[in-house]
């Protein structure tokens, strides 16, 4: 028998029960992320839905978190001016109950969007391509 077949039955094995890799203490998505934006939160479903479950972190401080899809969540915002690193997050489950943490990384940049001017400069440009659309079918249409 080839040695390496006991060890990659045996990986196979602990990775269908379940032992290959302990559960997620914490989920924040998305991972990393930058000074301002909004985040999503979740116990992973390691706590039971109850009054009292907290996550905090220096990054926004302390939220409840409220049932969800994917167990007990919240949604927050980077504090601005949070500088780039590597930060912990903690989910506690009740007053005096289990906790876990997760660290996350906060990455030097900004978010992507759309700010003020660039959404007035694309309507502009919708109303101009409009109106010139409007203005051809009219000139071609006269001539038939």
């Amino acid at each position: 028998m080839n040695p390496a077949h006991p060890a990659a039955v045996a990986l196979i094995g602990a990775t269908a029960l379940g032992l290959a890799a302990p559960p997620a203490a914490a989920r924040v998505d998305p991972d990393p992320m930058v000074a301002g934006q909004r985040v999503s939160i979740s116990d992973g479903s390691r706590c039971a839905p109850a009054r009292g479950v907290r996550a905090s972190s220096r990054l926004f401080g302390s939220v409840e978190l409220r049932p969800g899809e994917r167990g007990m969540a919240a949604q927050v915002r980077v504090a601005e001016g949070t500088a780039p690193g590597r930060y912990p997050v903690t989910i506690h489950c009740a007053p005096g109950g289990a906790s876990f943490t997760e660290t996350v990384s906060v990455r030097d940049g900004r978010i992507e969007g759309v700010n003020a001017a660039q959404a007035a400069g694309g309507l502009a440009l919708l109303a101009l391509a409009a109106g010139a659309a409007f203005w051809l079918r009219r000139t071609v249409g006269g001539r038939s």
